[in-house]
């Protein structure tokens, strides 16, 4: 005998908690809500067709109700019946698809809650602060759909046209990880994503990079370490800098150092040859102090193999302008 199910109620959908791995909630006659597990609420249909079983969307909840839902099951319901074709070749597409489609803000804001687990507290409100002020007053209502490559690119010009080249490349990767990130989860709702046709280089040209003077003033000296020392952001920054400081490399060799170069005992840092540009093993003495700093290092940085990690992620090495920019 076939399970019954019982229909689903309004009560049900709106106190249908958010699992650990994503789950299904049947209305019968083949369509169920999917309660995903980042949160969001998707109606599908499962059906049969010349001995087949699809499965297709028909919208994400509460934008699709669940009367809306049940009219484009039964009507597909019903062409299977008597017309033996596929249903979906017709009404797969909403009369009105701005009514079912979630905005780009709407999807921002679903982005910025999966990644504050992941990141930094400092970096995903970096984040929402750059949605707010340069993305959302642009696209930020629109359709996720409906935006198109001109779009991003009017963005860009924007923010190039008041010197903000440096925070429009920001702007632009974290505009791309939204749709990256949506397409990802749920390929059947996202088209395309269009900041992968934009060459950023030739929109808002190419990175410049300042050279900054050797300080070989003693009293500069002094200064330096001073700031340094009365930095008050990034703590893992602030180590680098100091590391910097001590030993006298390049920044990249400090931002790229690995734990499996560094022998505490022997209070030495080995940088292999490929790290180097004349392309040969240099082996730097460490003093007390940094011996001390990597001690303190080694609990910001977890269990990264790098020394200074990205805040983004602890597989990326800290970002150039992290050192320059503090």
């Amino acid at each position: 005998m076939a399970k019954i199910i019982k229909p689903l109620t309004e009560i049900q959908i709106k106190n249908a908690k958010t699992k650990e791995k994503t789950y299904t909630l049947g209305d019968g006659g083949g369509m169920y809500l999917e309660i995903n597990s980042n949160g969001g609420k998707w109606w599908r249909y499962r059906y049969e067709l010349n001995g087949k079983t699809k499965k297709v969307s028909l919208g994400v909840y509460p934008a699709t109700t669940l009367a809306d839902a049940r009219k484009k099951r039964d009507a597909a319901r019903s062409i299977l019946a008597n017309e033996d074709r596929d249903p979906f070749l017709k009404i797969v597409t909403p009369i009105n698809p701005q009514v079912v489609q979630k905005t780009f803000k709407e999807w921002a804001e679903w982005y910025i809650e999966e990644i504050s687990n992941e990141l930094s507290d400092s970096h995903v409100t970096r984040t929402l602060k750059t949605f707010r002020k340069d993305v959302y007053p642009f696209i930020g209502n629109m359709p996720i759909n409906d935006i198109k490559t001109k779009d991003i690119i009017n963005i860009m010009h924007i923010m190039k046209n008041r010197n903000a080249t440096e925070s429009a490349r920001k702007t632009f990767s974290a505009i791309s990880r939204v749709f990256a990130k949506a397409i990802s989860n749920f390929p059947d709702d996202i088209e395309r994503n269009p900041t992968v046709d934009i060459s950023l280089r030739d929109v808002i040209g190419k990175k410049q990079t300042k050279n900054y003077p050797i300080i070989t003033d003693p009293k500069e000296l002094g200064i330096l370490l001073k700031n340094i020392q009365d930095y008050t952001g990034d703590v893992s920054t602030r180590l680098a800098l100091t590391m910097l400081a001590h030993v006298f490399t390049r920044p990249s060799n400090v931002r790229l150092a690995e734990w499996s170069e560094v022998d505490l005992v022997a209070k030495q840092w080995v940088i292999p040859a490929q790290k180097m540009k004349p392309n040969k093993e240099l082996i730097v003495p460490l003093s007390k102090q940094i011996i001390e700093l990597l001690e303190v290092a080694k609990q910001y940085s977890y269990d990264s193999e790098l020394i200074f990690p990205s805040n983004r992620s602890r597989r990326s090495p800290m970002s150039d302008n992290a050192m320059v920019g503090a």
